[in-house]
């Protein structure tokens, strides 16, 4: 117990003094502040979308009505387009990135021609549950234009988790936190190793009572910090995605722990900033494309598979799985033991080149 308390103790002094460097330092600052300008910026690409008024709508018809409803633009400028389902699971599964899933009741012909106001039933995801209120009155005025007569769209209860196999906003979110996380830690966490090696510091952190590994450990807290403060904003924008908060922490300390590994051990064996320059672009196109692409449905299976065993696919999946429903053990334990793995690998490869240094 002793043991392990002296080992946090000696952790956390290294890992605080290089924070209080790193804030102290104009360069890293500028790249949190620059990293946290680009998390806003896909964050309302992304998600807010202001300037972009177009609605897709998928409709399921189920009394198979006589009404056609067409691509229209309303008065405010926003274009709704349709498109048809023969069923409620398929306008389910179809709705991928879509806004709005409608289903037109049995007897709308009768509503219509009685002058009753018909009542459209309104499917929503998750992510806008909490503006059910907002989107009825919306999607209530719209399709009363639309339609040229008063209809009211009722959402309520009808909000959709997405399945875990079906790609969505999701896993356009999983891959953002890949991209976000990955950067901040390849632009800063080498510069903590480099830096020791410059100014001749890390020998003397490993001639005093600092291990190898309090010295690894005490470098990741500082590393820590640069992922909390960005990926932890990031995950804080994201947060109406998540269903499964228990998985998305786990997901978010697996993003982390391979981060800092990989930041540390390109520190490492670097010698230079320039070096550190073309290695972060080698491993940041080797980290942040197979999971922009593993579910890609139009890619060949084998493809598919081979970019799957990549260990930020597999963080990317974790992550998706927490924003989704459905997800089973056979999806889920494959990819926490590929990121368990590789999180094993580099902190041990980090370790031995650190020992290689104290001879």
């Amino acid at each position: 117990m002793r043991s392990l308390m002296d080992t946090l103790y000696i952790a956390w002094i290294i890992g605080t003094k290089d924070i209080l460097d790193a804030l102290k330092n104009k360069s890293s600052r500028s790249n949190i502040i620059l990293m946290i300008g680009m998390v806003v910026f896909f964050y309302w690409l992304g998600s807010l979308r202001p300037f972009d008024k177009d609605v897709s709508v998928v409709v399921y018809d189920q009394g198979h009505t006589s009404l056609t409803i067409e691509k229209t633009t309303l008065g405010d400028g926003a274009t709704y387009s349709f498109m048809d389902a023969s069923s409620l699971q398929e306008m389910e599964t179809r709705m991928g990135n879509r806004n709005l899933g409608l289903v037109l009741p049995p007897d709308l012909d009768e509503s219509l021609a009685s002058g009753a106001t018909p009542i459209l039933s309104g499917y929503v995801f998750w992510v806008d549950r909490m503006k059910v209120a907002e989107l009825e009155a919306k999607y209530s005025q719209a399709f009363s234009e639309i339609l040229n007569t008063p209809v009211q769209v009722v959402i309520g209860q009808n909000i959709i988790i997405p399945q875990a196999d079906v790609e969505g906003m999701q896993t356009t979110v999983a891959y953002q936190m890949v991209y976000f996380i990955f950067t901040i830690a390849l632009l800063l966490i080498p510069h903590l190793m480099l830096e020791e090696k410059q100014t001749r510091t890390l020998d003397a952190l490993l001639v005093s009572p600092a291990s190898p590994g309090q010295v690894v450990l005490g470098k990741a807290l500082a590393g820590f910090f640069y992922i909390l403060v960005i990926g932890g904003f990031a995950m804080a924008l994201f947060s109406l995605y998540i269903v499964n908060w228990a998985l998305a922490l786990a997901a978010f300390l697996g993003y982390a722990l391979l981060a800092i590994g990989l930041g540390l051990a390109v520190g490492s064996f670097i010698k230079s900033s320039k070096q550190s320059g073309i290695w972060m672009v080698v491993l940041i196109l080797f980290l942040v494309i197979p999971p922009l692409f593993y579910m890609e449905p139009n890619l060949k299976p084998g493809i598919r598979v081979f970019l799957t065993w990549f260990p930020t696919s597999a963080l990317a999946s974790l992550f998706r799985f927490s924003c989704s429903t459905g997800v089973t053990s056979t999806q889920f334990l494959p990819n926490l033991a590929i990121a368990i793995l590789s999180i094993g690998i580099v902190f041990g490869l980090v370790i031995w080149k650190v020992q290689r240094s104290d001879r």
